[in-house]
């Protein structure tokens, strides 16, 4: 139990996590999109402490592991506690949009922070494609 609060407390190690499950959702949700046939969004919290999965409507998706949304809130989950959405940058929105093909809709970079460490997540318009690196 003690090597967790260490091994997450790292920073390159915590914000690599949050960047990966960031990556992994938003693959989840295009999926999604294109099984239902309809256009998804990940949306994004102006605080910069999570995202939210939904319908172009605002209806919140199901979480892809259990019951409930399908939200990440980095400032109340204990072991992303300090990473923060920095900056985005979308076409015209505040949210990453697949459309009913999984095509995503527009290019998309999300910076993640945590303490001195930064991830930009890059998504390709069209094929949706997710790139992680580094931005220090």
């Amino acid at each position: 139990m003690v090597g967790v609060p260490w091994w997450f407390g790292r920073a390159d190690v915590t914000l690599e996590a949050a960047a990966q499950l960031l990556a992994d959702d938003l693959q989840d949700v295009q999926n999604r999109a294109a099984l239902r046939n309809e256009r998804l969004e990940v949306r994004f919290d102006i605080s910069g402490g999570g995202y939210d999965a939904v319908t172009a409507k605002g209806r919140a998706l199901r979480s892809p592991v259990g019951p409930g949304t399908f939200t990440r809130r980095y400032d109340i989950d204990a072991v992303f506690r300090g990473v923060q959405v920095r900056r985005t940058s979308f076409q015209g929105s505040n949210a990453v949009a697949f459309g009913r093909m999984g095509e995503c809709l527009w290019s998309a970079q999300i910076e993640l922070a945590f303490k001195d460490e930064v991830r930009v997540i890059s998504i390709a318009d069209g094929s949706g494609g997710v790139k992680i690196s580094s931005s220090n």
